[in-house]
């Protein structure tokens, strides 16, 4: 992981940079694995709590961190050069973690190592690599366990009281997940915004971040500023009373809509999650897509800014709109 320094002007050809330019003092890298039992295993750090250099380290080589690998679909032309592109779409990813652990006897190694591969048994569920970068920004990718750690007693591999391991890892989503959602509320009532919101995610380091809150008016309108170059999809969570509820994104003109006839009672909540192999439309639990108008999409939130747009009628100061999300990345670095 290197130590990336920039430059606050970029010179033109031939010209030299900044002398008086003093490049950032930015710490290493930051690499968990989190098991599917919630076990946090530091990858770049000493997990035994005695002195250095014993515990679990990267060393140099890690692989897939960065830009997923893309499918590409494409028609050859006839009697011409060349083809004619039709679509594209992100692969699983696979990412490789060498690894070396390292004890101060063979006992601390062998507990090291077995809790290890507790954590990466992919028969318990998928786990979790979280990369933290020196400003603390951290995004985790789900991963299965593939290969890597079936062990090699060639002396460059394993001694006494240390052993090499190149971890291969497999992740279904191919795109990296910030560790913190984002939270925009619209109420009749601006001190109903102010609940306190309940995350179900079943990442453990999870923490919901709010970003802001509006009024529910005539206008109805929040600008989100989606700072990724992939889709965000979001999950609205509806407290009734609620009639007439419309969900706009202006930006791409994409809409959300309940029958004309159709309402969300009092107290009852409508979740509307247009998480791709997820999309469900459910009203306490019971399925209510029959409530959409044909005409209404589970739009997502596209790269840059979107300005949406929620209406409703016959709200009461308990009536609570929300949108929540999870920005989603190409790489750990952005």
């Amino acid at each position: 992981m290197p130590i990336p320094a920039t430059y606050n002007v970029q010179p033109e050809p031939g010209q030299q940079r900044d002398p008086t330019y003093t490049p950032v003092a930015w710490p290493r890298t930051f690499l968990t694995w989190t098991g599917a039992a919630g076990d946090i295993i530091p990858l770049t750090g000493d997990i035994t709590g005695r002195t250095s250099p014993a515990g679990i380290a990267l060393t140099k080589g890690p692989a897939g961190l960065g830009m997923p690998t893309f499918d590409l679909k494409n028609d050859q032309l006839p009697n011409m050069d060349g083809g004619l592109f039709r679509s594209t779409r992100a692969t699983t990813r696979d990412i490789t973690i060498p690894l070396v652990i390292r004890g101060v006897d063979r006992t601390s190694l062998l507990k090291m190592h077995n809790r290890l591969l507790r954590a990466l048994n992919p028969t318990l569920g998928p786990g979790w690599i979280t990369a933290t970068e020196g400003d603390g920004i951290a995004r985790h990718l789900e991963c299965y366990y593939v290969s890597g750690a079936e062990g090699s007693e060639a002396p460059e591999n394993a001694g006494f009281n240390w052993m090499k391991t190149a971890l291969v890892l497999r992740a279904m989503d191919p795109y990296w997940y910030s560790d913190a959602e984002r939270q925009y509320d619209w109420s009749v009532d601006p001190a109903a915004a102010s609940r306190p919101f309940l995350s179900n995610s079943s990442y453990p380091a999870f923490f919901p971040l709010r970003i802001s809150a509006s009024a529910l008016s005539s206008g109805g309108l929040v600008d989100i500023a989606h700072d990724s170059s992939v889709l965000a999809w979001p999950v609205w969570t509806c407290t009734g009373p609620i009639a007439g509820l419309s969900l706009e994104n202006t930006t791409t003109g994409d809409t959300f809509r309940l029958r004309d006839d159709a309402t969300v009672p009092p107290g009852k909540t409508l979740v509307i999650d247009t998480r791709p192999g997820i999309k469900g439309v459910t009203l306490d639990g019971t399925n209510a897509w029959p409530q959409m108008r044909t005409d209404s999409a589970l739009w997502p939130l596209h790269p840059g800014r979107n300005t949406v747009r929620v209406t409703a009628r016959d709200g009461t100061p308990s009536t609570l709109i929300r949108l929540h999300y999870t920005p989603r990345y190409l790489s750990y670095l952005g």
